[in-house]
């Protein structure tokens, strides 16, 4: 079953979960900062993997494109 991209707020977001960028790219969130830029409303979702390594940030209370969280089959 695929699981439509949808969006969720950022504070819900998971490691394992796939994002989408504003920009397009994808990245699989193997880590979470909770404080970006000294900023503490605002979290960086990080892909640090042998693939890729991106950071994407995104305030808190702010939506993001889940496009695939793990335990879902495709």
């Amino acid at each position: 079953m695929t699981v439509a991209p949808t969006m969720i707020p950022a504070s819900e977001v998971r490691i394992g979960d796939r994002l989408r960028t504003r920009s397009g790219l994808e990245l699989t969130v193997t880590r979470v900062d909770d404080v970006f830029m000294g900023r503490p409303e605002m979290l960086a979702f990080v892909e640090d993997s042998e693939v890729q390594w991106l950071k994407m940030p995104a305030l808190g209370d702010n939506e993001v494109e889940l496009v695939r969280r793990p335990g879902y089959s495709d």
